[in-house]
Order: C-alpha cells, then sequence, then structure tokens
C-alpha cells in the first residue's frame, strides 16, 4: 500500500458522513473495509462539571469541583461516537468472528486519525487482525464541535500571555481547558480506562459483531495512549486482559518527566499547570476525590504511579517484571517529548533487571514520527501538521517500527 493509498483511505474516511454499523467504507483498489462503529460511554460521570459526585463501588459522595462553566460530563459528543474499525474486504457471505483484536490507541491532543490509518492498515497486513482505532476522552470525534470556532479567538488570549511558549492555534483548546481545570487530565483518563474496560466486556460477552467472546484482546498505545496500555495489563480485576499483550510506543515514563510544551501538544502555561498539580503538588492531591480514587481505585493507583514519587518505582519494576513477557516498549531515539533514557529508566528499570524489551529506532519528532525529521523554528510548517507519512524518509524504519509490533503481538498469550 502507498502514500497515496494511505492519504486516499483517510481522505474518504473523512469524508464519509452518514455510518451505521453493518455498513462498510470500501475504497476502490484497496483490499480493506472500515467501519465506524457506535459507542456509547457510561463513564462521563466522573468528568468535571457534576453537581456531586457518588462513587457506587465505595458508597461515598464527593461535592462538585465545577469551575463555573459548562459541564463536561453533558457533552453529547464525547458521550456518544463511532471509532473506526479495520479489517479484510467482505466479499460475499457473512463477516467471520475473529479471535483477535488490536486496540491502537493515539496521542494527546490528537485532532484526526489520519496519521494512525498507515500504522492500522500495515498491522491488520501483517497480523489479519482487525484494529480498533479508539479515540480517548475529548479527542478526535469526541470534541464538541463548537470549539472549533472558538479556536482563534483563545488562540489570541493564550498567546498574549507573559512567556507562554509554544502557544498556537493547534493547541489552544486543550491547553485552555487544562489550565483551567488541570483535574481534567485526570478525569477524563478515567473515563477513557473505563470506557476500554467496557469495551473489552462487550466483547467477552458475546455484543461485538466482529469478535468472538473469547478474542484476545491486544494493545497498542502511542504517547498518551501507551499509558493506557500500561493500566489495562497491569490492573485486570476482571482477567479481561489476562492473556494480552501490549506496545508501549514513545510512552510511560513519569510525568514529571516529559516535555509537552509543544505547538501541537500543550503551551507552557497549561504544561506548568499540569505539573504543579500532578507533580508538585500530588501529595496531598487537589481534591478529596482524586484522593479517593489514588487509594482505593486500581486504575486511579496506577496513574498515581506515573506522577512519579520515588516510593512508587519498586511497585512498579515489580509490576513490569511479571508483565516482561507480554509487554514491549519502543522508543524514538529523536523524541524529546518522551526521551529515549527515561523510558529505558521507567520499563527496564534503572537497575535493567525487569526484563521488558524495548526497542529503539531512530525516527523523526514525537508528534509526527514517520514525517518531519526535525522540528522548524518558531511555528511549525504545514508538513509536520499536516502530512503524516514520508514513505522516502521514513519507508524502512517505519517496516522495522510495524515489523517489531505483529512480532511481539504474534505470540502465543502464555
Amino acid at each position: 500500500m502507498t502514500t497515496e493509498s494511505f492519504s486516499l483511505l483517510s481522505r474518504a474516511l473523512r469524508k464519509k458522513v452518514a455510518w451505521n454499523d453493518t455498513e462498510a467504507l470500501a475504497v476502490d483498489g484497496l483490499d480493506v473495509d472500515v467501519y465506524k462503529l457506535l459507542y456509547h460511554s457510561q463513564n462521563s460521570r466522573h468528568l468535571v462539571g457534576a453537581s456531586a459526585y457518588h462513587c457506587q463501588e465505595h458508597d461515598v459522595t464527593f461535592s462538585s469541583e465545577c469551575d463555573g462553566g459548562p459541564s463536561d460530563c453533558d457533552i453529547e459528543s464525547n458521550n456518544h461516537f463511532r471509532y473506526p474499525l479495520i479489517r479484510e474486504r467482505r466479499i460475499g457471505g457473512a463477516l467471520p468472528r475473529h479471535r483477535r483484536a488490536i486496540i491502537l490507541l493515539h496521542g494527546l491532543n490528537e485532532g484526526s486519525f489520519s496519521k494512525y490509518i498507515p500504522w492500522a492498515h500495515q498491522l491488520w497486513a501483517k497480523t489479519g487482525t482487525p484494529i480498533i482505532l479508539f479515540p480517548l476522552t475529548f479527542h478526535m470525534n469526541r470534541v464538541l464541535p463548537a470549539w472549533a470556532s472558538l479556536q482563534t479567538e483563545i488562540f489570541q488570549r493564550r498567546s498574549a500571555l507573559a512567556e507562554n511558549d509554544s502557544a498556537h492555534r493547534y493547541n489552544a483548546i486543550i491547553s485552555e481547558r487544562l489550565d483551567t481545570h488541570p483535574a481534567r487530565f485526570f478525569w477524563g483518563a478515567v473515563q477513557t480506562y473505563l470506557d476500554l474496560v467496557d469495551l473489552a466486556r462487550e466483547i467477552r460477552a458475546g455484543r461485538h459483531p466482529h469478535f468472538a467472546p473469547d478474542a484476545r484482546v491486544d494493545l497498542v498505545g502511542y504517547s498518551a495512549g501507551g499509558y493506557f496500555t500500561l493500566f489495562l495489563l497491569m490492573d485486570d480485576r476482571e482477567r479481561l486482559f489476562s492473556d494480552s499483550r501490549g506496545v508501549v510506543f514513545a510512552s510511560g515514563i513519569p510525568i514529571r518527566e516529559l516535555d509537552l510544551a509543544s505547538p501541537l501538544i500543550l503551551d507552557l502555561t497549561a504544561e506548568v499547570a499540569l505539573m504543579k498539580l500532578f507533580v508538585k503538588n500530588v501529595d496531598p492531591p487537589a481534591s478529596a476525590r482524586m484522593q479517593h480514587w489514588f487509594e482505593h481505585h486500581g486504575e486511579g493507583r496506577w496513574m498515581r504511579t506515573f506522577c512519579g514519587s520515588k516510593h512508587t518505582r519498586e511497585k512498579l519494576e515489580r509490576r513490569f517484571r511479571e508483565s516482561a513477557p507480554r509487554l514491549m516498549g519502543i522508543a524514538n531515539t529523536n523524541d524529546e517529548v518522551v526521551p529515549v533514557g527515561s523510558m529505558l529508566n521507567m520499563l527496564q528499570g534503572v537497575k535493567r533487571d525487569t526484563g521488558v524489551q524495548v526497542l529503539e529506532l531512530e525516527m523523526g519528532v514525537h508528534e509526527n514520527p514517520f514525517s518531519a525529521p526535525s522540528y522548524e523554528k518558531g511555528r511549525p510548517g504545514r508538513k509536520l501538521i499536516t502530512e503524516f507519512f514520508d514513505e522516502a524518509l521514513y519507508g524502512k524504519v517505519f517496516h522495522q517500527f510495524i515489523d517489531a509490533i505483529a512480532n511481539h503481538l504474534s505470540q502465543p498469550s502464555g
């Protein structure tokens, strides 16, 4: 499949508006069908803006954390959306239900699946396994459409903030939201985590039209998505992922070691707000509700470990040793957002004794590893934002990347 074919599939996916759960998008000359399946999140009650919060599991109630603006809980586009699934072209007859699934999880501040179309197609081609492209909370088609009309206004306001490096139209909305209420970062992660658990439950219950109830669900997470790969493998209370294998790409380091100030991720003021909440002031956390999640909910405990406190490292490394046969990391030696040394220290341990394999590859910049070899001075150029695959520059390393993931995921689950 050529770069032109990837672009054709991506454009067709964006152009098609009307979908149903049984109709596939078939593009002439391509060997795959793309479905967009409806998903209803049942987990928006955790988001910022509710009048009160009740933890049903522990029967405890917390007061509102509303900042005076509209409630995040009520944004319908975040709670009812469609996610793409790529699988083999249907040629007559009923579709077989596969006994393997791969969930591909994207990075922070992504607005389109275009970058991931080559990844998903090639993983399908190498493994014969359908690929689910699942959007994180308030990303991709889960955003509020009205935010687009506010982008320029908010960018101008954030550009006027003193010493606010990396302010850009592309990151204006997410920067404003996280700067205003940085706890959104955590509660959005809780919703995403629980949505993924519910998706696995749907498969196990036999309700998913593309997978058998006993299908193995593997995970490939890039950047922000990599943390969910780790959380799901580490906190598998219902054994939904007990035989899953996972790949963490450019991800998995302590929050304190991330460099998120980038025109394509966050502006500097928003990054500082996050670091204050999740690094400097994490003990004790900002609210009783977050404290409760850190102490009594598995996903909260594991999210807490990545805030970087030293007392959690022993627990984390012990879990990495247990997960090592099923887990692989891929580090980009050109990455300035997630440094390769930090990935090695976290996944392999300071003494390099966890047993987790980490493959080091030289790619482009973190935000667009198979297109842009470096950052342009000042604001990023059009190529860095819009061109998602450069076969001439990165064809060889891209295939190494795909082969490594496919080989790891093709191993038996034991």
